[in-house]
């Protein structure tokens, strides 16, 4: 639910004169912005993980042209390109755990 949600909610509870309502209404605004941070740190980490399964898609790619092809100078281009997705791969991997750090 929204903040408007909970606001509306809110004065209902005042109209009808829900002492106790208002109470956890009032309680249920003070906990949304850590909610919704959470949330917003949570999506950080699911993009991540996105984006590190994109950088795994590729290599295996990558890897799979390297072995169907003979030895050339293509083979160089896809070795360095490994290489560079692998840096990504680890650097992904230490924002990952950065955030599991702090999601805790």
């Amino acid at each position: 639910m929204s903040v408007d949600d909970y606001l509306d909610l809110l004065n209902y509870a005042k109209a009808i004169n829900d002492g106790q309502w208002q109470a956890d209404i009032i309680e249920r605004l003070n906990n949304l912005p850590a909610a919704s941070a959470q949330k917003q740190r949570e999506e950080s980490v699911r993009e991540l993980w996105v984006q590190f399964d994109d950088v795994n898609a590729v290599l295996v790619e990558l890897f799979n042209k390297l072995r169907e092809n003979e030895p050339t100078e293509d083979q160089n281009s896809l070795k360095e390109k490994i290489w560079e997705l692998k840096l990504e791969r680890i650097r992904l991997a230490k924002r990952i755990q950065s955030k599991y750090i702090g999601i805790r």
